[in-house]
């Protein structure tokens, strides 16, 4: 009596044939293939657009970069800036503009082109050298009252910048300018005690004597001028002899220190003529 084995029986029932695989397919792909193949197309198109505006991107760098490197004058900094100023490299390109400018001694240009930058890009990590650039220039200019706002502006705002020594170096200058002297001394002690190991220390010195230096000879300055009249000693002014020349300085020997003094001498003279004409009378 023969048995039969459920086990492969089973597998009689469920296993088919290659034509009804083939018919599956046939079936699955006219039913999604070709949404599926749609899809899969316009990812790959998207996918190629993406490598091929990288790929124009990383160029336009590159070539930006290059032109960074190869550029020599202000002007040319500041077209490239100007060509892509949402590319990484513009920002670069402006701020250098602005220093090639102070370098030429161009200062118009060069706090132009700062203020530009900080327009621009007033986020970008930057900023801050463009502030202190706009501020030096500002002070090369003359306007030390603007100058150190500005200055002092930036060193309030960013006491841990690598900046902030420069910007207090640059506050106390432009306030010895204005004969703020207190204010301008005040910067240089409090830096030197808050930085004793700072590398900018010797330059807090020296700009604190030079400070002195200039608050003396602004002291000296307040004082009249020495005046040099013709045959006399250094006087402050000419009245103060005529005031306090008594005629007995004359008969004493003072004649001629001042041009006044020779009215004196004259009439000193027809004092003593007139004596010589009375002598005789008063004997007789």
């Amino acid at each position: 009596m023969d048995e039969k084995n459920p086990i492969s029986e089973a597998e009689n029932q469920t296993a088919s044939t290659p034509a009804e695989d083939v018919k599956r397919v046939r079936t699955w792909l006219n039913e999604y293939g070709r949404p599926a193949l749609t899809v899969l197309a316009i990812a790959v198109v998207v996918l190629l657009g993406i490598s091929v505006w990288r790929n124009q991107k990383e160029s336009k760098a590159a070539a930006a970069a290059q032109a960074l490197f190869t550029a020599q004058t202000p002007e040319e900094f500041q077209q490239l800036a100007l060509q892509n100023a949402s590319g990484p490299t513009a920002p670069l390109a402006q701020l250098t503009a602005g220093t090639e400018f102070y370098a030429q001694n161009r200062f118009d240009e060069a706090l132009a082109a700062y203020q530009q930058f900080l327009v621009a890009y007033p986020d970008h990590p930057l900023a801050g050298d463009a502030r202190v650039g706009a501020a030096a220039s500002l002070e090369a200019l003359g306007e030390y009252e603007s100058a150190a706002a500005a200055y002092q502006d930036f060193a309030s705002a960013n006491r841990e910048s690598p900046l902030y020594p420069q910007a207090v170096m640059g506050a106390a200058r432009c306030l010895e300018q204005l004969h703020r002297f207190d204010d301008a001394r005040i910067l240089y002690e409090d830096f030197m005690a808050d930085h004793p190991d700072s590398r900018w220390l010797p330059q807090a010195e020296s700009g604190l004597l030079f400070l002195k230096k200039a608050e003396r000879a602004a002291a000296a300055s307040v004082l009249p001028d020495p005046v040099f009249l013709s045959g006399s000693l250094p006087v402050v002014q000419e009245q103060t002899i005529l005031m306090e020349l008594e005629p007995s300085d004359a008969e004493e020997g003072v004649d001629g220190a001042v041009v006044e003094g020779e009215a004196i001498e004259e009439v000193s003279t027809d004092a003593e003529a007139v004596a010589e004409i009375d002598v005789p009378a008063a004997s007789e």
